[in-house]
């Protein structure tokens, strides 16, 4: 499975965007977030989901671990394709969905297309517990885990390590140093 792809951006388009790497292009993709956020000749990094069926196969970009964690959160209930998730996924600020998931909030998850009442009360019903333990680690901590899975750490090592830092810590760039003690140990 590709986990990251790191290229030039040849194109963008409205759905996904062609990254080229060492003369090959990759068609990505990406929610509109993501997308507003490429420019054409731009080298940049993506986090990728590979989705593999007996006839296609379509990979998705994601600027983050945790946008391309949330993603595969959406794709493992039932009646939420790729096509629904990355939908969802653009509706808003990866955190203004994952609020109205917490809060409950069918208006928002059924004005995308392809998800209905019964879809949106799914999608809640599943993920509200997961959003809970998401939401007690400390708001930067998603962007210390990514740093930590740059530099080569598993995510689960992250996970761990950031369990270890004390909450007083706030600042992201003490709690990646922090992390890089407690890992080489």
């Amino acid at each position: 499975m590709i986990a990251t792809l790191r290229g030039k951006i040849l194109e963008v388009h409205a759905f996904f965007l062609v990254l080229e790497i060492n003369g090959i292009g990759y068609q990505i993709k990406a929610s509109s977030p993501v997308l507003s956020k490429s420019k054409a000749g731009e080298d940049r990094l993506f986090y990728i989901h590979d989705h593999v069926r007996e006839d296609l196969r379509d990979l998705y970009g994601f600027g983050s671990w945790s946008e391309q964690e949330f993603f595969e959160k959406l794709l493992n209930i039932s009646g939420v394709g790729p096509k629904v998730a990355l939908t969802l996924m653009s509706v808003g600020p990866i955190d203004q969905v994952k609020s109205a998931v917490m809060r409950g909030d069918l208006s928002l998850l059924t004005s995308v297309p392809g998800v209905g009442k019964k879809t949106a009360q799914k999608i809640i019903l599943e993920l509200k517990g997961q959003l809970v333990e998401d939401e007690a680690a400390l708001p930067g901590d998603s962007e210390v885990a990514d740093a930590l899975v740059s530099l080569g750490y598993t995510l689960q090592q992250a996970r761990d390590v950031l369990k270890s830092i004390p909450q007083e810590v706030s600042s992201i760039p003490e709690r990646i140093k922090i992390a890089l003690k407690y890992l080489s140990k």
